[in-house]
């Protein structure tokens, strides 16, 4: 699926941190002990030669904090600002899930009219938006929806030379994976929230988070299909979104850039 588009494949993947939410373990990958972790708030840039494309928009210091249910937790506003610009400038924006972390960057935010028209969101997705959505400042009407580029796939889709979606509902509704080949040849598959940790992914033991709602049954299905991919796969970079210690991790081996071009 990934081959079907053609044209040169990207070049690198880039990771930015714009915030973070400090959590113990135990609420990250169940049965973990109470100790420190920090779930990074991220953004994905994926590099073409000729342009690069956004995976998830960001949110703003308010969605933050409604987040952290009013704890204060660091919000970086120059990164923040980073992720503004990186978007503005982006060929397209794509989201691994519709929560309020992800999503805040393109629904609330003085360049809408600028950003809407390349902003692709799937069909669940919007559906969960206008129904749904995780805060209810998230939600968008019928009309708001039209602004946005929607699209709809039954399991897989091709979406850029070298890029293929995969519909992974169970975080939540339109959750969905991206799998991308570099020109490299080097595999990466953004996983979104399927997991908060690869810890989840080695040890096959999802979220134990009690404000989080999700079916669990797919979520943990997902795990053992990610998990056998993470045990075969040598050339494939399996990427959970709040990971921070695998980010940091990949940024010091190269396999991911540490800034947004």
């Amino acid at each position: 699926m990934a081959t079907l588009i053609p044209g040169r494949k990207p070049l690198r993947i880039n990771v930015l941190k714009f915030a973070e939410s400090h959590r113990t373990k135990n609420f990250t990958v169940k049965g973990e002990p109470a100790t420190p972790s920090i779930q990074a708030r991220t953004v994905f840039q994926v590099v073409y030669a000729d342009g690069y494309v956004m995976v998830d928009a960001g949110m703003d210091l308010p969605m933050h904090k409604q987040i952290g249910r009013g704890a204060e937790e660091p919000y970086f506003a120059e990164q923040a600002q980073q992720v503004d610009r990186a978007l503005r400038g982006a060929r397209a924006i794509i989201f691994t899930h519709e929560h309020g972390d992800h999503v805040t960057g393109v629904i609330r935010t003085p360049y809408l009219a600028e950003l809407a028209p390349k902003t692709i969101l799937t069909r669940t997705q919007v559906h969960t938006l206008e129904t749904t959505p995780q805060f209810p400042d998230l939600r968008i009407t019928e009309e708001q929806a039209q602004r946005y580029h929607i699209i709809d796939y039954d399991q897989y889709m091709a979406f850029a030379p070298g890029w293929a979606l995969i519909k992974a509902p169970g975080h939540t509704p339109g959750s969905q994976m991206m799998f991308i080949t570099l020109d490299s040849g080097r595999e990466y598959l953004l996983i979104g929230d399927a997991a908060w940790h690869m810890d989840s992914v080695r040890k096959v033991t999802g979220k134990d988070a009690p404000w989080i709602v999700e079916d669990t049954d797919a979520v943990n299905d997902q795990l053992k299909w990610l998990n056998g991919l993470y045990s075969r796969e040598k050339n494939l970079v399996i990427i959970a979104s709040h990971d921070d210690d695998e980010h940091t991790e990949l940024v010091a081996k190269k396999l991911l850039g540490g800034r947004l071009e």
